[in-house]
C-alpha cells in the first residue's frame, strides 16, 4: 500500500473515491500475503493457494491502473505478480491468471471511457504483462532443466559406482578362476605322486628308491605349482601384452627349453580381443605346450593363430621332428591332457567365453584346436 501511496503525486484537491482505496486494499492485501509466505520459485507451493492470491493481486491492480492512472507504481506490483505467476503456476494456470488481468483491463477501461488513443497504451501494456510472465516461465524452465541436469548426473555417478563395483566383483571372479586352474592342476598331480609313494612303502618290501623318486617328483610338482601360480597373479595385476606376441614369447621359451623345432605362425589381421578371450587362448598354448614337453620330447612343434572374420582359431600341433607325415603314437593317459583335468579345464574355461576344444591324433601329430568366437 506505501508503493502505491508514493507512486501518487500529492496534490490539493486529490480525493480517492471508495472503490480506489478498495482496489488498494485488495491489491496490497494480496501482495503482502504473498510476500509474507515466502513464495519463490522452485517452492513446493500449492497452486490451489497461489492462484488466487496472485489472480487477485493482478485483478485489483490493472483495475486501480485503469480507475486512478496516477497509481503508476501499481503497474510494479501488477508486472511482478505476472513474472511470480509465470515462474510458479504452470502454463495453463498462469496463462488463465494473465487472462483475468486482461479482462480486468478491459473492464476498467470501458468503465472509466477510455478514448481511441488510450486503447493503444491498453494493448502495450497487456504486451508488457506477456512478456513479464513469459520472463517468469523461462526462469522456471531454467530452474527445471537446473534439477534434472543435476539429477541425472547423480544417476551417472551412481551407475559409475556400480560399474566399478561389478569390474573389481569380476576381476576377483577372474583371478580365483585362474588360481584354481593352476591349483586345482598341480594338486592334483601332487596327490597322485603321494599314493604312489605310499604304495611303494607299504609294500613289501617297501620300494624306498622308488619312493624317494616319487617324493623328488612330487617336490617339483609342488614347485612348479607355486611358481605358475605366481606367474598367473602376475599376469592379472600387469598388463598382458597382445596375443600374438605373447604366443611368440610362448613358443620361444618351449624351442629353448626343449631344443625341438617350434614355430607360431599367425594368420589373418591381429586385432584386440576381450581380456576373457585372449587369456583363454594363452592358456589353452601353455597347457599344450606343457603337454608336448612332457609328452612328445624332440617332436616338432607348430602353433597357428588363425584371425577368421567372426572368430580365432588356435591349433597346436607336435609332430615327428623333420617329418610333416607320420601318423603320432597315442599319448598316455595324465593328469593334465587326455581326458584329464587339463583338457576339461581347458574346455570349461573356453565354454565361459563360448569357445569350442578338440584335441586328438592327426595324420600330422597330436593337434589340440580352440575356437572362440571374436
Amino acid at each position: 500500500m506505501a508503493l502505491v501511496l508514493v507512486g501518487l503525486p500529492f496534490s490539493d484537491g486529490l480525493v480517492w473515491s471508495a472503490t480506489t482505496w478498495g482496489l488498494v486494499v485488495l491489491m496490497s492485501g494480496a501482495w503482502a500475503l504473498w510476500c509474507a509466505a515466502g513464495f519463490r520459485t522452485g517452492s513446493p507451493v500449492p497452486e490451489a493457494l497461489a492462484a488466487p492470491i496472485l489472480g487477485v493481486a493482478m485483478i485489483s491492480g490493472n483495475l486501480l491502473v485503469t480507475l486512478e492512472p496516477e497509481a503508476v507504481l501499481a503497474t510494479a506490483i501488477v508486472g511482478m505478480a505476472a513474472v511470480s505467476s509465470g515462474a510458479i503456476l504452470s502454463t495453463l494456470v498462469s496463462a488463465a491468471v494473465l487472462a483475468a488481468g486482461v479482462l480486468a483491463l478491459a473492464i476498467g477501461g470501458i468503465v472509466a471511457g477510455f478514448p481511441g488513443q488510450a486503447w493503444a497504451r491498453v494493448a502495450a501494456w497487456i504486451a508488457a504483462l506477456l512478456a513479464c510472465q513469459l520472463a517468469g516461465a523461462t526462469r522456471r524452465s531454467i530452474g527445471t532443466q537446473h534439477a534434472q541436469a543435476e539429477e541425472l548426473l547423480l544417476q551417472t555417478r551412481r551407475v559409475h559406482e556400480e560399474e566399478q563395483r561389478a569390474a573389481a566383483l569380476a576381476e576377483r571372479t577372474r583371478v580365483a578362476r585362474e588360481i584354481h586352474d593352476v591349483l586345482a592342476q598341480s594338486l592334483g598331480a601332487l596327490a597322485v605322486q603321494l599314493d604312489v609313494t605310499d604304495s611303494l612303502l607299504t609294500a613289501e618290501p617297501p620300494r624306498t628308491e622308488e619312493a624317494v623318486e616319487r617324493v623328488r617328483n612330487a617336490r617339483r610338482i609342488a614347485v612348479d605349482g607355486l611358481t605358475e601360480t605366481r606367474r598367473a597373479i602376475t599376469v592379472l595385476r600387469a598388463d598382458t601384452p597382445p596375443l600374438p606376441e605373447a604366443l611368440t614369447a610362448l613358443v620361444h621359451d618351449h624351442r629353448t627349453a626343449s631344443g625341438a623345432p617350434a614355430t607360431f605362425t599367425p594368420v589373418g589381421t591381429p586385432r584386440a580381443l576381450e581380456p576373457d578371450v585372449g587369456l583363454a587362448l594363452l592358456r589353452v598354448a601353455q597347457e599344450s605346450l606343457a603337454n608336448a614337453a612332457k609328452h612328445a620330447r624332440g617332436q616338432e612343434l607348430t602353433a597357428i593363430l588363425d584371425y577368421e572374420e567372426d572368430q580365432v582359431r588356435l591349433t597346436v600341433l607336435s609332430g615327428p621332428a623333420g617329418s610333416g607325415g607320420g601318423e603320432a603314437g597315442p599319448r598316455p593317459r595324465v593328469a593334465g591332457m587326455d581326458g584329464g583335468y587339463g583338457l576339461a579345464g581347458m574346455r570349461e574355461r573356453l565354454l565361459l567365453v563360448g569357445g569350442d576344444l578338440t584335441a586328438g591324433p592327426t595324420p600330422q601329430g597330436w593337434r589340440v584346436q580352440a575356437e572362440v568366437p571374436a
